[in-house]
């Protein structure tokens, strides 16, 4: 390996030649240095190697009003002795490199603008370099600056400037990335009102790092400046706009609300990250190569930690003595308080709600709406509607939560309101009759019984507490409702006031319908009885309720009612031979029900007998007698005509006669063919002249 060797400074021979190359070495080594420093401080290489994926800052360079100011101007130490300038470019040279290499470089370039808040890396010398007595600084229009009351308390330029190179204004249109096609965020802007009040505050009180500067409105602006935003002079601006405008988000890059609205827990979320943010940044070092020191970073709160209207307002008396109570409304007074205080102060709910212009529009929505689970119709008056929710829902709602029972009372007592429910045809009554006596009540039909049993409560509103025992309820009813398990035993004593029971069972055929089995409901059980007398007899219904015979008796004669087997053909006498009267089939069957309307005694008794004239049914002896009873009169041809025909007759004493001819038309073939003397057992020869003298034949 060669030896580097001063020998050649020593021989005089070589001694001009070494002095020659040493000097070229020289001069070439600082003319690279001078082209490197001269080349890595251009436009050209910021914008086109260290910062060539940081896109955002070099386009918004381009459009500031500073781009033909070198880089290194405002991004160097001014006057820096050439050391502190070889270091800052190394150091700058050796991070770049490595961030472009490992690709971790930041986007957007300083986002929370730590470089600007650096006052030993980017402090007021850098812009006095140029704004100086020679060039006046003019603020725009309407606002007063003194900047040098700013620069005695060391306040460098860009705390308030530090957009003032890359500002971002018209940013949709450069935001996004002609080489990645990202979007970059915007940064924070510290020149604006909301970013003032990081250090200016309207009270005695210190924002929250302690840097306090007067807030009043003419320490900033002139007489004729127009104080009163422009969002305030939006048409809903009140109540709705201001509402929205202090729940609003703060925007970081502009200072502005941005009206996404954030909820209470979001709120508190987002306070504790800007907490941890800032205490964070406390302890870190600048982006540019300072030491972690505190005072290395001017330390002040962030952007979007201000309340926007606070910048004009003393938020907590200003907001306080117009609403009257605390705001935002915590969740104790929404879910307990607020009541109390609509009483009290219905005219501070007025200020927001306009609850009377919009009929208590914003009241109704939750007390009368979600509240009570019920879907609120707000083109409808809730009088018109309540009845309808009330109906749905009962008042257990209504009087837990906002009202009490004489509150309903009144109102209905002063109004006179009859429920359209109550105008139904059926709320009083309907169908209810009793079926399946002993094993089952009858149910409710009547819509007020119905009503009654899904929210009793709601007629007590009217009509008095006490459910169905109260003093309206047994007014009408007139006893316990609904009818207690001993009713069925003790309930015969409703026959004696039929009005009361027909006030809910309706049907004539009720009690028919329970105490007579085979009943139909709907038919009169008049109609029905004759069929279950006949097939079972009428005791059983002696042995229930009716009290004897004589019951049916006065009924039937009452109504003259004739039964229905009385009005056949053959019940009093059937004329076909060998066949049996109705009446005298039904008689052997049961006598008894022939008793009801006929009287005791059963043949022997007084209205058989007035027909019949003799013992019914005929005796055995009768064949043999009954001549005997024709010749004393004791029977005559009249009385047996009761109940027989000519033929029954015949057909014993004239053999071979015919049921479809008199006994005169046919008995002149049996004379022929057997003669006259069988005729004499029972005629006198003198018969036969007596006949065909008198009928001329």
């Amino acid at each position: 390996m060669a030896k580097l060797s001063l020998a050649g400074f020593k021989d005089p021979v070589r001694r001009p030649r070494y002095i020659i190359w040493s000097g070229a070495v020289l001069l070439g080594l600082a003319a690279f240095i001078v082209v490197a420093f001269t080349a890595t401080s251009t436009y050209w290489f910021c914008n086109s190697l260290c910062h060539s994926v940081q896109d955002d800052a070099m386009r918004t360079y381009d459009r500031g009003s500073h781009n033909m100011v070198s880089c290194l101007s405002c991004h160097e130490p001014v006057n820096a002795d050439p050391l502190t300038f070889a270091y800052y470019k190394a150091k700058a040279g050796v991070i770049g490199a490595y961030e472009l290499y490992t690709k971790t470089n930041h986007t957007p370039l300083n986002a929370e603008s730590k470089l600007a808040l650096n006052p030993k890396h980017m402090g007021s010398e850098q812009c006095t370099q140029c704004h100086s007595e020679n060039r006046v600084i003019t603020p725009s229009a309407g606002i007063l600056i003194d900047h040098e009351v700013h620069d005695e308390k060391e306040i460098h330029c860009t705390v308030c400037h530090n957009r003032v190179a890359h500002p971002e204004r018209d940013y949709e249109m450069i935001n996004k990335s002609p080489r990645t096609g990202e979007i970059s965020p915007k940064h924070a802007d510290f020149m604006t009102m909301t970013a003032c009040f990081r250090c200016h505050t309207l009270t005695d009180e210190a924002p929250p790092k302690g840097i306090k500067a007067p807030g009043k409105c003419s320490s900033c602006h002139p007489a004729d400046f127009k104080l009163k935003p422009s969002n305030h002079e939006a048409a809903d601006f009140y109540p709705k706009g201001h509402a929205e405008l202090a729940e609003a988000r703060v925007d970081r890059a502009t200072g502005l609300p941005t009206f996404e609205l954030m909820g209470e827990e979001e709120s508190a979320t987002h306070a504790a990250e800007l907490a941890e943010e800032e205490g964070a940044a406390e302890g870190k070092a600048s982006d540019y190569g300072g030491s972690s020191a505190k005072h290395d970073v001017f330390e002040i709160s962030k952007v979007e930690s201000i309340n926007y209207c606070s910048t004009c307002h003393v938020v907590d008396k200003f907001c306080g003595d117009c609403h009257g109570m605390g705001m935002p409304h915590s969740e104790e007074f929404k879910t307990k308080s607020h009541p109390e205080v609509a009483k009290t102060k219905m005219d501070k709910c007025d200020l927001c709600h306009q609850v009377k212009k919009t009929d208590y529009l914003f009241c109704n929505n939750c007390h009368h709406g979600s509240a009570s689970k019920w879907t609120y119709d707000p083109k409808v008056k809730w009088a018109t509607q309540h009845a309808k929710a009330v109906t749905t829902n009962g008042v257990a709602g209504c009087l837990g939560a906002c009202h009490d029972q004489k509150f309903c009372v009144d109102c209905h007592t002063k109004t006179k309101p009859v429920p359209t429910s109550h105008k139904d045809a059926k709320w009083l009554r309907d169908k209810l009759t009793v079926t399946k006596y002993g094993s089952a009540a009858a149910e409710p039909s009547g819509k007020h019984a119905l009503a009654a049993v899904k929210a009793i409560d709601s007629c007590e509103v009217c009509h008095g507490s006490g459910g169905t025992g109260s003093k309206f309820c047994k007014g009408c009813h007139g006893m316990d409702m609904p009818h207690p398990d001993t009713f069925k035993k003790n309930h015969v004593s409703g026959a004696k006031t039929p009005k009361l029971c027909s006030n809910c069972h309706t049907f004539k055929e009720l009690c028919s319908d329970c105490h007579h089995t085979g009943a139909k409901n709907g038919v009169a059980w008049q109609k029905q009885h004759p069929v279950p007398v006949a097939a079972s007899g009428a005791a059983p219904c002696f042995e229930k309720c009716h009290e004897d015979k004589q019951f049916c008796v006065s009924c039937h004669t009452k109504l003259n009612a004739l039964p229905k087997s009385h009005t056949a053909k053959d019940w009093t006498r059937n004329l076909a031979l060998g066949k049996a009267a109705g009446h005298s089939t039904s008689f052997k069957a049961q006598a008894d029900s022939c008793e009801y309307c006929h009287g005791t005694g059963g043949a022997e008794a007084k209205f058989c007998k007035s027909c019949h004239v003799l013992p019914m049914p005929h005796p055995g002896t009768f064949k043999d007698t009954h001549k005997a009873d024709f010749v004393a009169k004791k029977l005559t041809e009249k009385s047996c005509q009761n109940c027989h025909n000519q033929f029954f007759c015949d057909n014993c004493h004239h053999p071979g006669a015919s049921a479809s001819q008199a006994w005169r038309t046919y008995h002149p073939n049996l004379v022929k063919k057997d003669g006259a003397e069988p005729c004499f057992k029972c005629h006198k020869p003198t018969s036969c002249s007596y006949c065909h003298v008198r009928l001329n034949r």
